[in-house]
């Protein structure tokens, strides 16, 4: 491993008066994402600065920019940042916010543009502020500008829980992701304790992957908007029938006067009425997906999913 503080002179040196080394170019995210499908510089030797957004071990993510094309995906087991007391007094692998440069082969693999052989590398800062990502829906997600990128889901319903390799899924209007990664909150702070749970709303931040045909999010991070299942407001005899719906929609167990609106993935009222005990909803105009029935009584609110055929 050659990463030392003459490396790094000579490195920043380079840098600093705009040489580079024989054996690679410097080239920013883009140039080598070169807004294909396939990078234009697979199965070279390229050297590239950026900023890591997500961390995954060996695996991690950095960015030069924002956006579209700016994001690449780093495989470097040997790149372990030196001990910098009193921050941190081991040896560790890139983190989130870290700045470094690397020098590396560029490799297609799955439909992914990834920077692998990593045979260089300088560390240049830490702790660096990052931003939330690009807003984005399901549908805009899966698209190949953003692969390598950090991307924010906002707002979207958990659809299945984690499975045994922290695979879940998140729908929104627009279509279903598949997220990989669970973060739980800390329970002291009265926040999901339990995880992604089918019902809940997030805020789901994290790199864009493509694997085949499809693209996932490596999470990042998650903010609780809304758990809807296990509240006390939802232990109630509610009954909504039949669900999944294609026609008319029963809703019973509802006490007194009331307001109601079904809502789709994103939150948006799609319909809503009010009335008084138990009551239907023609849903054979509405188009299919997930949607959540709110009803406001006095002494709470009520919420349940709800599928339309």
């Amino acid at each position: 491993m050659r990463n030392n503080i003459i490396q790094g002179f000579v490195a920043f040196s380079l840098i600093c008066f705009g040489h580079q080394a024989s054996w690679s170019q410097m080239l920013t995210c883009a140039e080598i994402q070169g807004q294909t499908d396939v990078s234009p510089y697979e199965g070279q030797q390229v050297t590239v600065s950026g900023k890591v957004t997500e961390f995954f071990g060996d695996v991690w993510y950095i960015q030069d920019d924002y956006g579209a094309w700016n994001g690449l995906l780093c495989v470097g087991p040997n790149v372990v940042i030196d001990p910098n007391p009193p921050w941190w007094n081991d040896p560790r692998q890139p983190e989130v916010g870290d700045v470094l440069e690397l020098t590396g082969t560029i490799v297609e693999a799955d439909g992914n543009t990834q920077l692998m052989d990593i045979t260089d590398y300088v560390f240049i800062d830490f702790w660096n502020a990052t931003a939330a990502g690009v807003g984005v829906t399901v549908a805009e997600m899966m698209d190949e500008s953003l692969e390598g990128t950090r991307a924010r889901l906002d707002p979207v319903t958990v659809m299945t829980a984690p499975d045994g390799s922290s695979v879940w899924t998140v729908s929104d209007a627009t279509g279903t992701a598949t997220i990989i990664g669970v973060d739980v909150d800390d329970p002291g702070n009265n926040e999901d304790a339990d995880g992604p749970t089918p019902g809940d709303v997030y805020r789901v931040y994290g790199a864009v992957r493509q694997i085949g045909d499809d693209y996932v999010l490596d999470l990042g991070d998650i903010d609780t908007l809304s758990l809807v299942v296990g509240l006390e407001e939802l232990e109630t005899a509610l009954s909504i029938y039949p669900n999944p719906a294609s026609g008319l929609l029963n809703v019973t167990g509802i006490q007194g006067d009331h307001a109601w609106s079904l809502m789709d993935a994103l939150g948006r009222p799609v319909m809503h009425g009010s009335g008084t005990g138990s009551f239907q909803i023609d849903v054979s105009t509405a188009p299919s997906g997930r949607y959540t029935l709110q009803v406001l009584q006095e002494g709470g609110t009520l919420r349940q999913a709800v599928l339309i055929d």
